[in-house]
């Protein structure tokens, strides 16, 4: 995965922590597993990356339209099947490993919708 594919990755975690309104412990630890899988490869200090993309996803959650478009851009920047495939399914098992609850399913199928090789 590349470095701007990685931070839409992370984008989308983050983000996905606000439609249920609720972190479980395993979904927390899987957040940091998937942090520390994906690697990171900027010159931006990661926990720095972090603490900003907090802010835009807080923002972003706090109407529809500002979340299916947060989710439609982070979306477009994996281009190829394999990383649509592999961003959807990082997401999904996070979200699901804490039992899937209230907006969890609209939001994959969102995040599904905008990424056209895995429909």
């Amino acid at each position: 995965m590349k470095q701007h594919q990685r931070e839409a990755l992370f984008d989308l975690i983050l983000i996905s922590s606000y439609v249920d309104s609720h972190i479980s412990l395993i979904e927390e630890e899987l957040m940091q597993s998937a942090f520390i899988a994906e690697g990171w490869e900027s010159e931006l200090p990661k926990e720095l990356y972090l603490e900003n993309a907090l802010a835009r996803a807080r923002e972003a959650s706090e109407s529809d339209d500002d979340m299916a478009a947060f989710v439609e851009d982070r979306a477009s920047v994996f281009t190829d099947r394999n990383s649509q495939l592999e961003a959807y399914g990082v997401l999904k098992n996070i979200l699901e490993r804490d039992g899937i609850g209230t907006g969890e399913p609209e939001f994959l199928a969102l995040f599904k919708q905008s990424l056209p090789n895995i429909r």
